[in-house]
């Protein structure tokens, strides 16, 4: 028998003994567990005994991922699975020498979601989806928040807290760029819990923890939680087309530094832009040299919608709100000029390489 049988009374589980709310918090943990599962990556490793060539398959690191829909598709942090040679899942529901495998369907490794599909296995019955997303909730500091993961290998657990900040941005050391609009948590959240779902009190999932702000590596009372319309929108776009849309200018600004450096005191130089994409039919002017060596800037944006652009995560910030086809104005400086381009976003994914 589990924490709690739901066919049996609550007077035969001790429920009698616990209080209305503590009642109902180990009722939505029992509820939820059997669609969060736990997620074993393996590596493939060189045989070091003999000289056969074979290879061994080796724990590269584990995590939590959740059941999102009735077609065995798992939800979970890119960086769980990322460059796994097998994926391995089990299930609350699942004896401990039985597991599911894995193929990975799409990732978003800047957003850090990856989306998974079970694969049928004789005398395995699929697990039931986690399918209370609340994409549309409004959130507030102070909620209540449940995280539930396998922290340390220890599966199923669930922690407490509450919503500790909103909006939050933060850049991971393996991403281009910043990840914005994150739930910061005081639920504690520890290596293995990536991946695992942040839960409302009502038991709808509100997020997907992703990271903590640690100087030991383990728990400090700061987690980091991907909100749940983000992942909405990546795995509806994954699902759909195969691969999420980003919506880009195709253009390749220079360091805030180096524009400093060069008597820019604001904006962003323009270095290069993406041949036939977005910025260049726009009419935006890069940055080049003539024969003879002499170097002309290009142009300098200043504005995006209004907005100003003196950082690159100034533009990163303003184009995770957009999508694919919708347009912006730039507000731009050209050999002392002030213009406005309007430009129409595309597809990064499918423009062509830079032309510098």
């Amino acid at each position: 028998m589990g924490v709690l049988d739901a066919r049996s009374s609550r007077e035969e589980n001790g429920m009698d003994e616990l209080r209305e709310e503590e009642r109902a918090v180990v009722e939505m943990f029992y509820k939820a567990k059997f669609g969060v599962v736990n997620i074993l990556s393996l590596t493939k490793r060189d045989l070091a005994l003999d000289n056969s060539g074979s290879k061994a398959e080796t724990p590269k690191g584990t995590g939590t991922g959740f059941v999102w829909d009735d077609r065995g598709h798992v939800v979970t942090n890119n960086h769980v699975i990322n460059d796994a040679a097998e994926i391995r899942v089990r299930t609350a529901s699942l004896p401990d020498d039985k597991y599911f495998t894995a193929e990975l369907v799409g990732a978003d490794e800047e957003r850090d979601v990856a989306i998974l599909r079970l694969e049928s296995e004789s005398g395995l019955e699929m697990p039931d989806p986690l399918v209370r997303v609340k994409a549309q909730q409004q959130l507030f500091v102070g909620q209540k928040v449940f995280a539930i993961g396998n922290p340390f290998g220890l599966e199923h657990t669930l922690t407490t807290g509450v919503v500790s900040g909103l909006g939050r941005e933060i850049t991971r050391k393996t991403a281009g760029r910043p990840m914005f609009n994150i739930i910061q948590t005081d639920a504690a959240v520890n290596p293995g819990n990536s991946g695992g779902p942040l839960l409302n009190s009502r038991g709808f999932v509100i997020g997907m923890n992703s990271a903590i702000a640690s100087p030991s590596g383990v728990f400090a009372g700061v987690g980091f939680a991907i909100p749940a319309s983000t992942l909405e929108t990546v795995v509806r776009e994954i699902l759909c087309g195969g691969h999420v849309m980003r919506p880009a200018l195709g253009v390749f600004f220079a360091p805030e530094a180096l524009c400093r450096r060069l008597g820019i005191e604001d904006g962003l130089l323009v270095l290069g832009t993406r041949k036939a994409g977005a910025a260049e039919k726009a009419g935006i002017k890069s940055t080049k040299r003539d024969a003879s060596g002499k170097l002309h800037l290009g142009d300098v944006v200043v504005k995006l919608d209004g907005n100003r652009t003196d950082r690159i995560v100034d533009i990163f910030r303003h184009l995770d709100r957009k999508k694919v086809g919708e347009s912006v104005i730039l507000e731009v400086i050209r050999e002392g000029r002030v213009l406005e381009i309007s430009v129409v976003l595309e597809d990064l994914g499918q423009m062509p390489a830079a032309k510098m």
